[in-house]
């Protein structure tokens, strides 16, 4: 099964298989205190107990420390259309 989303009142099943499939892939990630979601690539997660549970996130693709997110504060996950992201990116990147 294909997991393309995930619910702050889902399963942790469903979380580590979100995590498994989409590591290394662009998702969105909506905060339970923000407005817009956040978006980057899923670069690890972190099953360790329930109050150390998340993500980590590449914000960009020159940043090479992942943004941690904790599950507590995580609403729900998306996958991201890597199109959009590429172009994020270009959009970051310098011209040279």
């Amino acid at each position: 099964m294909n997991v393309t989303r995930w619910y702050k009142n889902g399963s942790i099943d469903a979380f580590r298989q979100f995590c498994i499939q989409n590591k290394d892939k662009p998702i969105s990630v909506k905060l339970t205190n923000r407005s817009e979601p956040v978006v980057g690539a899923l670069h690890n997660y972190c099953l360790a107990s329930e109050k150390a549970s998340g993500l980590f996130l590449l914000l960009t693709d020159s940043v090479i420390h992942p943004a941690y997110y904790g599950l507590e504060g995580i609403e729900s996950l998306h996958i991201f259309p890597s199109e959009i992201m590429a172009s994020r990116h270009s959009a970051l990147r310098p011209e040279t």
